[in-house]
């Protein structure tokens, strides 16, 4: 029989990565090793509940893009 010590555990440690915060960013522009990202952000970003950390390299044209801009007058 199970004492429930499990899923105790399970909801104390289960993160859902929700509440993230940019550890650093910068632009590519002149780099090596990232040459087919130039004029693109690499970004860290780092869970604040767990700790885990990630880096991605985003498009600062789709960024743009995505922002669905539109004419105010």
């Amino acid at each position: 029989m199970s004492d429930g010590r499990g899923q105790e555990y399970l909801d104390e440690n289960f993160c859902t990565h929700d509440n993230v915060c940019i550890d650093d960013f910068y632009l590519i522009d002149e780099d090596e090793d990232f040459e087919e990202y130039i004029n693109d952000v690499y970004v860290s970003i780092r869970c604040q509940n767990c700790g885990k950390k990630q880096d991605r390299t985003l498009s600062i044209e789709n960024m743009l893009y995505d922002l669905d801009l539109g004419w105010e007058d």
